[in-house]
C-alpha cells in the first residue's frame, strides 16, 4: 500500500510540474486591436488612452502599427488602470 501512494504521489507532482511549465510560457504578443479586446474595450478607447500618455506598454510594428505583449497587459490590467 505504500507503494501505491508514493507512487500515486509521484505522478501527481509530475503532473503538477508539467502544468506549471505549460503555465509559465509567455502567449506572445498581439496588435491592437487584439489589445483592446482582451482588455474588454474598443480600439478607439485605446488609441485615446495613449495619445493621454496612458496605456499599456508597447512596441512598434513597422511604421504604423503597434505590438502589446500579453504580460504587460496583464501588469496593467493588475495595477487597475484600465478601468
Amino acid at each position: 500500500m505504500p507503494d501505491q501512494q508514493s507512487e500515486l504521489l509521484n505522478n501527481l507532482l509530475d503532473r503538477i510540474a508539467r502544468l506549471e511549465a505549460a503555465a509559465s510560457k509567455p502567449r506572445g504578443k498581439t496588435n491592437m486591436s487584439g489589445a483592446a479586446r482582451y482588455l474588454g474595450r474598443s480600439d478607439e478607447w485605446l488609441r485615446r488612452q495613449h495619445a493621454l500618455g496612458r496605456g499599456p506598454k508597447r512596441s512598434r510594428a513597422g511604421t504604423r502599427n503597434w505590438l502589446y505583449d500579453y504580460a504587460d497587459l496583464d501588469e496593467y490590467v493588475a495595477e487597475g488602470t484600465a478601468a
